[in-house]
């Protein structure tokens, strides 16, 4: 089910590392329900090939396929594609998911796709503007004429940086022995060169509770700014369907935005 393509770029390596926490990152991720249901309701309408970048575990293209629709997905991280490879099967569906291992940049499609998309802020994986710039043409690349492209990105407004500086406690769990892990997480956020370094740890515990041993991670991501968003588009020769602030489909307002969401066409039929 997996096609191996040319080396993967970018995060792959941090996402090899991360795979393992994943499920408890994305369940205790505010907007990861909402999400899930925004993209895999547009799978489900797109009427054609539908490809997930960034796909992952498989959480959303897993659930899209069990509910009937065939999910190409693209990532760089050949863990992550074990990890959606095992779910895709668990859930009887692996027929249903072609896994490509490449770059956002650099995928090609056997055939131009109805819909093409993003999800899950992936498109800050790609931290400079070339790199997104570049992923942008190569969608619009890959897509037949009237397909679309959705992508959602982070609002950063002053109170969602300060928030993200915290250091919060993300999850308890059990490890496998049934003791205790915690889960933290804050970030250092750059908002001159709009980037993010998100640090994670977990803490391992004794049955006593007594600290045993520590672990860190590292994700580096990005964010674009609505009016470098609708640009980014622009310049790669979409035409803008919506921006939504909300996956319950709320129009953009940079005021009461929670998402920036992105619904873009390639012109034609």
């Amino acid at each position: 089910m997996t096609t191996p393509r040319s080396p993967a770029a970018g995060s792959a390596a941090q996402y090899d590392t991360f795979a393992d926490i994943y499920d408890v990152w994305t369940e205790t991720a505010p907007a990861a329900k909402s999400n899930r249901r925004f993209y895999v309701e547009a799978y489900l309408a797109a009427g054609g090939p539908v490809v997930e970048l960034g796909v992952g575990d498989g959480r959303i293209a897993v659930e899209a396929a069990a509910r009937g629709c065939r999910v190409i997905g693209v990532d760089a991280s050949p863990v992550m594609l074990r990890r959606c490879r095992k779910r895709a099967e668990q859930a009887g569906v692996g027929d249903r998911i072609e896994l490509l291992e490449t770059d956002f940049r650099t995928f090609r499609l056997d055939e131009p796709a109805a819909l093409v998309t993003l999800p899950y802020h992936s498109i800050g994986h790609l931290t400079s503007v070339p790199a997104k710039r570049q992923a942008a043409h190569q969608v619009f690349n890959q897509l037949r004429p009237g397909g679309r492209f959705i992508f959602d990105d982070f609002v950063m407004t002053p109170d969602a940086a300060a928030r993200m500086r915290q250091v919060q406690l993300r999850a308890t769990y059990p490890s496998a022995a049934g003791t205790d892990i915690l889960l933290w997480v804050t970030s250092l956020v750059d908002e001159k060169a709009r980037l993010i370094k998100v640090i994670t740890w977990e803490d391992h515990f004794t049955a006593e509770g007594r600290p045993e041993w520590r672990r860190y991670r590292r994700l580096d991501l990005s964010w674009l700014d609505p009016d470098h968003a609708r640009m980014l588009l622009l310049g790669a020769g979409f035409t803008i369907d919506a921006c939504l602030g909300s996956f319950d489909g709320t129009p953009f307002s940079i005021d009461t935005a929670a998402e920036q969401i992105w619904i873009a066409r390639k012109p034609g039929r």
